[in-house]
């Protein structure tokens, strides 16, 4: 995401969007968990530095 908005680092993005989204916390990390899975980009990384 960071990079997709091309910010400099993750709490950037977390700093300017996370008021927004106050009430719906867990919707949008369901939502992000979703089109992570979706995009197969979890399986660039070997099973053990997963969380899953």
């Amino acid at each position: 995401m960071q990079r997709m908005l091309g910010h400099a680092s993750a709490s950037m993005t977390l700093d300017t969007y996370a008021d927004l989204f106050d009430d719906d916390l867990d919707a949008v990390a369901s939502a992000l968990d979703l089109a992570r899975d979706r995009s197969g980009v979890s399986k660039l990384w070997p099973r053990e530095a997963r969380s899953e």
